[in-house]
């Protein structure tokens, strides 16, 4: 076999094994490795007749390798905070830590007193709030239904919806809230299919836990 059939070969093999992957900062990587041969290929067989191919592959080779270096410096230049940290390591442990930078820099914190009122019952909500520290009662025509703790969402099933939140929650404690309005988040999601994505999948797992939660103390 010829040193250019195995170049060509390792090329394809290469596209082929990134493709495979589901995270596209691999299916990069193997991009630019297939680049690499497939220039190398093009340059024994006749540089001058392939000039076009080779410069389209040396264009998108750089144009991922620009993109690698950008994952790695996202990737390496954030520090969580400890609010952060236990957020990410109970609520969103199945989140890129890229992506999850990303949501929180969407919103902000909020601190609320015991008795405040986070959303109320039939009315609409402009924000999605997430429960980091204290205790939260969820009332239905007036009667407490649920309480919620650390690393509960609270109003997610009128930010799914779009339609008045189903229940009032307020504060039984000193809360502290981590907050994003809602026109901005679902811009955010709108350009991120993976957070988009991941997010759904948070709010079911969310979603679950309370309905497991409910279900005991009824019983």
């Amino acid at each position: 076999m010829l040193v250019t059939d195995i170049l060509i070969h390792l090329a394809n093999v290469s596209y082929l094994i990134g493709s495979s992957f589901k995270r596209i900062i691999y299916l990069r990587v193997f991009l630019v490795i297939g680049c690499v041969f497939e220039i190398l290929y093009f340059l024994l067989i006749s540089p001058k007749d392939l000039w076009a191919g080779i410069l389209w592959a040396v264009l998108i080779m750089l144009l991922n390798i620009v993109m690698i270096g950008l994952f790695i410096y996202e990737k390496g230049t954030f520090n969580l905070s400890s609010e952060e940290s236990f957020l990410f390591n109970s609520v969103f442990t199945q989140m890129d830590k890229v992506n999850f930078k990303k949501l929180f820099a969407a919103g902000n914190w909020l601190n609320m007193e015991i008795g405040d009122i986070l959303i109320f019952e039939n009315q609409t909500t402009d924000s999605l709030m997430l429960l980091s520290q204290g205790i939260v009662g969820i009332y239905v025509a007036d009667k407490q239904v649920a309480v919620l703790h650390s690393g509960s969402f609270v109003g997610e099933m009128s930010f799914l919806s779009g339609g008045v939140a189903t229940a009032t929650a307020k504060a039984l404690t000193k809360v502290k809230l981590y907050i994003w309005k809602k026109p901005a988040l679902i811009k955010l999601l709108s350009r991120n299919e993976a957070l988009d994505a991941d997010m759904k999948k948070i709010f079911a797992a969310d979603l679950v836990s309370k309905l497991t939660s409910t279900n005991m103390n009824d019983n």
